[in-house]
């Protein structure tokens, strides 16, 4: 999430509606650490990192997720502060917003607007550790978080316990596409002494609906069935059914999932949908169940 929740015109494939990972005890907010030993980073290189070319990054067309639109641009000179959240286990194995596959273990993390992929620089402003990562997700979608890093990164930055922070992120330049050059682990730049990190998985991967017209589709994702009943929960709208598919397909395993082509006041739209029950108590019940798959935020609606 990419599709994600409800999205009107998707950019990518978003993977969920909000940021997934440990939350600190007051329901989200992230709140400063104290007693953190602040330290000063040494310098990190992107040598090798940076592409010499922009063509082969998505940018891709605003989105709603959760009634606020999120408008993705090519902005090179992106130097923002905010709440970082985390994401893994749940998420390890599963495709990106750019038909990448998601490893807790790589150096990556998600974004709502910049071009996917990019690399940029994450300091964790409570300690002074930085990393740099490869963008190639959409999201958080939760409490108006800025980004959404992997665990390997979040470890690199000290907060997996809290599983927020306060951050800066800062866009260097566009990421190489998947497989060229070789993925690697970014490196972090908060010690001076070596800092062990856990070897990226191989990834072997086909990017869905992503320019260049070299790069071939994923094919349409079908729901096993479509279940019967009057509420279903609206998990997202989207003006691109590339995006809608792959939203569906995140949240394979978790139940009924499909989507549905209709019309909005802005043109054709695709709406995912998941579940039906037989009367609104019980759809408002199994919301909680989407929790674990980062959806936090749906819509009942009656379905025909």
């Amino acid at each position: 999430m990419s599709l994600v929740a409800a999205c009107s015109s998707t950019p990518d494939n978003l993977r969920r509606y909000s940021g997934r990972g440990p939350t600190t005890a007051s329901a989200g907010q992230w709140q400063p650490a104290t007693n953190t030993a602040t330290r000063a980073s040494a310098p990190v290189s992107t040598r090798g990192l940076i592409a010499a070319s922009s063509d082969h990054q998505k940018v891709g067309r605003a989105y709603t997720v959760a009634g606020r639109t999120y408008q993705p641009r090519r902005d090179d000179s992106y130097d923002q502060t905010g709440i970082a959240s985390w994401y893994g286990p749940n998420f390890h194995g599963r495709p990106t917003a750019n038909g990448e596959i998601f490893d807790q273990h790589a150096m990556t993390a998600a974004h709502t607007t910049l071009p996917i992929p990019s690399i940029v620089e994450v300091t964790n402003l409570e300690n002074g550790r930085s990393v740099i990562v490869r963008l190639n997700d959409r999201g958080p979608f939760v409490d108006n978080r800025l980004i959404d890093l992997s665990r390997a990164a979040a470890t690199e930055l000290d907060y997996i316990g809290t599983g927020l922070a306060h951050v800066r992120v800062r866009y260097l330049g566009p990421a190489h596409e998947a497989g060229a050059p070789p993925n690697r682990v970014y490196q972090a730049n908060a010690d001076p002494t070596p800092t062990r990190v856990p070897a990226q998985m191989p990834v072997t991967t086909q990017v869905a609906a992503v320019e260049p017209a070299t790069i071939e589709p994923s094919p349409a994702w079908q729901p096993a069935s479509t279940p019967s009943g009057s509420f279903s929960l609206q998990l997202g709208a989207f003006s691109d059914p590339d995006n809608a598919q792959s939203f569906a397909r995140r949240l394979d395993g978790a139940g009924e999932v499909w989507v549905e082509a209709g019309n909005s006041g802005r043109g054709q739209v695709w709406r995912v949908f998941f579940g039906r029950w037989a009367d609104r108590s019980a759809a408002q019940a199994a919301r909680g169940s989407l929790a674990d798959w980062g959806v936090y935020e749906t819509r009942i609606v009656a379905m025909n």
